[in-house]
């Protein structure tokens, strides 16, 4: 009895020594789980973390190179914006400056901006109609030059050609250094606006009896001017003969006699936007004394001949 009782008691701390064992084994089982698990956790945030900084870097990445592009985009434009069509116009410019001093003379006078030499206190408004008389008196017989204008210095401008390519005023001091020593050279390549030329035979004053003249503003004798075409404009033979002749002999005369300088400006009055000149301003004073004083308005007409001043195109009366 004692031994069967000894036995059993045996067996019974065997079982338990063994469920104590199981249970050891079962707990480090649910730990090792429990790290595993939280080491997925954790890990699985650490690669979200960092697929979250990737991505954030991937997308600054991207937006940089995307501001990048667009900064090259925004140069390519601005470059092309500036640079190549301020090449583009600049080369224009200077063909275009290039093809003008093929009509231009060698005296080196300047050009200034249209309508900067036009004369101060002069409305071309007040011009009467053409009535069978060449010319009119403007200011009383009174240039428009200031006390300040008057100088012993020689120079002579001309006005850049306005948006209908039209001539402006030109503008000199006349005296002997800018007087030719040559012959008047060929103009005839030159085609001021409103250049419609026709022959009226009997009628106009000429050989060849031509309706137009290529009109100097300044006269050849008294600037050397040639094919310069900043100073030639579409006049009619009557006009350019008769009318402009008168004063520029009574200047040209002077200066050869006494050496002295006179002001010179002949502004041509276009009406509106007609291509021919309806006549032109001639002011003229002297400067070391006064015995040349003259404005006078010489009409642009030529007797017997209709004339469309908006597009030089003309027939009998």
């Amino acid at each position: 009895m004692k031994r069967r009782t000894a036995f059993c008691s045996l067996i019974l701390m065997i079982a338990v020594c063994l469920c104590a064992c199981v249970d050891i084994d079962h707990g480090t089982m649910e730990q090792g789980d429990a790290h595993s698990s939280e080491g997925y956790v954790n890990n699985n945030e650490t690669f979200q973390d960092d697929n979250y900084v990737n991505q954030d870097e991937t997308v600054q990445s991207d937006t940089d190179i995307n501001q990048k592009e667009a900064n090259k985009a925004d140069d390519y434009v601005n470059h092309n914006e500036t640079g190549d069509i301020d090449s583009y116009v600049n080369q224009e410019k200077t063909e275009a400056s290039d093809d003008e001093d093929r009509f231009y003379s060698e005296t080196g006078a300047a050009i200034v901006p249209h309508g900067s030499l036009y004369p101060e206190g002069f409305d071309a408004e007040l011009i009467p109609e053409y009535e069978g008389k060449k010319y009119v008196l403007i200011n009383d017989g009174k240039p428009f030059f200031k006390e300040s204008d008057y100088t012993d210095e020689a120079f002579e401008l001309y006005s850049s050609l306005d948006s209908l390519g039209r001539c402006g005023t030109a503008y000199a001091n006349i005296c002997p250094d800018l007087m030719p020593t040559e012959k008047r050279g060929d103009i005839s390549d030159i085609h001021p606006t409103g250049w419609k030329q026709n022959r009226y035979d009997g009628i106009v004053d000429a050989d060849p009896p031509y309706l137009y003249n290529r009109s100097h503003l300044i006269a050849y004798k008294l600037a050397g001017e040639n094919a310069n075409i900043y100073n030639l404009i579409t006049g009619t033979r009557y006009f350019n003969a008769v009318g402009m002749t008168y004063v520029e002999d009574r200047v040209y005369d002077y200066v050869k006699d006494t050496g002295n300088h006179v002001l010179y400006r002949i502004t041509p009055v276009f009406k509106d936007d007609e291509l021919v000149a309806r006549g032109v301003l001639m002011e003229a004073g002297s400067v070391e004394n006064d015995r040349m004083c003259f404005c006078e308005f010489v009409y642009n007409v030529q007797p017997g001949i209709y004339i469309d001043y908006a597009t030089g195109e003309n027939h009998k009366e």
